[in-house]
């Protein structure tokens, strides 16, 4: 079934809920020099749409991006080369919790959709060895909206994401993780419904026409589908919030 996960996602710029207005709002709050040659850390960039804006963002910079999806770190290298940015990243296909950089590597860590596979908590707190002192962590992270949501909404992530919290309590973690809470905001509807389920819709439309008698194929296109339906319903429960941290 994984295949079939990997090919509703085929060809898409974005594997999570995000912009590219958003990825750069989240830069923007970021406060080092831009000017500066600095280290950055991609965790789980997949295609490499939020490593391209990080480029581009601290032209400075020095660049890991990590995955462990190839065919996603083969077209993040071939976007590399054509923007003329190959020099400045280095791409790895690596697991983030089998990470073994040096301590204080990092002046920014960068998790964009993708902590939730470490964890939040597990995730701030393996990572932390790898910044600079005054380094930053920035993570999207899906979140409670407000304390009572949809029963549906619940049961959906607690079996799906059992540390998905409100934004209060996500704030607290952070604050009790040896970090200092630097911002946080809202992604807004768009970024789901027009720049990550509108194009997987198409996607999942085509596999439908593909594999008409193949139920793992249709299975994996209904349990997206049942996804996008759910966040259409309860958009106000949850959504992606952007959070900026520094290590203390």
């Amino acid at each position: 079934m994984e295949h079939y996960f990997y090919e509703a996602f085929a060809g898409l710029e974005r594997l999570a809920p995000g912009s590219k207005q958003s990825t750069r709002t989240a830069m923007s709050l970021v406060r080092l020099d831009r000017e500066k040659a600095i280290t950055i850390l991609d965790v789980g960039c997949g295609t490499g749409i939020s490593t391209i804006c990080l480029a581009e963002f601290f032209p400075n910079a020095r660049i890991t991006a990590i995955d462990t999806h190839e065919p996603y770190l083969e077209v993040l290298k071939q976007q590399l080369n054509v923007k003329g940015l190959a020099s400045r990243v280095d791409v790895q296909c690596l697991s983030m919790t089998d990470m073994d950089f040096p301590p204080a590597s990092f002046d920014l860590i960068w998790a964009e959709g993708s902590i939730y596979i470490a964890g939040f908590q597990t995730g701030l707190t393996e990572w932390r060895s790898f910044l600079k002192p005054e380094g930053y962590l920035v993570c999207s992270e899906i979140s409670w909206l407000h304390a009572n949501p949809a029963e549906e909404s619940k049961a959906f992530w607690e079996q799906g994401y059992p540390e998905i919290a409100t934004i209060a309590d996500k704030i607290s973690q952070i604050d009790g993780l040896d970090y200092a809470y630097e911002f946080s905001f809202v992604l807004p509807e768009e970024d789901w419904m027009d720049e990550y389920y509108g194009p997987l819709e198409g996607n999942l439309q085509a596999m439908e026409e593909r594999y008409p008698d193949n139920a793992a194929a249709l299975n994996v296109v209904s349990l997206l589908r049942e996804e996008i339906k759910l966040y259409h319903n309860h958009v106000r429960d949850y959504t992606y919030v952007f959070y900026g941290m520094k290590k203390v």
